[in-house]
Parts: structure tokens; sequence; C-alpha cells
């Protein structure tokens, strides 16, 4: 077994990525999504608001999310777009 060095961008994206759980993340938004109102509409600007409130202040996180959350161009429900992040989830 060799001795790896981890350089110092690779520790960093590792500290991030332990500190902002997005598939955690996704889980959350996927469940809140479900428990209120799952059959009102899901729209892009609902998109981008779960991200920003499921960043909590991570700064990366927001942009992970977006990366994970697919976009949507169609009429879509709460509940609709939480199966869609169930999905993604186990991707992140």
């Amino acid at each position: 077994m060799t001795n790896r060095h981890i350089s110092q961008p690779d520790e960093a994206l590792r500290q991030i990525r332990f500190a902002c759980p997005v598939r955690t993340a996704l889980r959350d938004i996927a469940t809140d999504l479900r428990a209120t109102d799952p059959s009102g509409p899901f729209t892009p600007a609902d998109r981008l608001t779960a991200a920003r409130e499921a960043a909590n202040d991570c700064t990366n996180r927001e942009a992970a999310l977006l990366t994970k959350m697919p976009r949507i161009d169609w009429d879509t429900t709460r509940s609709e777009y939480a199966l869609i992040l169930d999905r993604a989830s186990w991707s992140a």
C-alpha cells in the first residue's frame, strides 16, 4: 500500500463535500415539497428558491444543489418534482 499525498485543492474539495452534504439537502428539499402543498405547482423560480433556502449559508452548496436539481420546462407539481429530487439524490 502506498502513501498517497493529498493535494491542497483535493483536501479543500473533500472538506467542502463533507461540510455541505448535497445528497442530504436534496432529500430534505424533496421532503419539504411533499409536506407542503404537494399538489401545488412547482416552477423554475421555486427551484431557485428551494436551493437558496437549503444552502444554509454554505457558499458552495447552492451551486452544487442547482447542478443536481434538474431544470424543468413543463408543468409539474411539488410532489412530482420531489420524486425527481429523490432520484437525483442517489447520484449526488
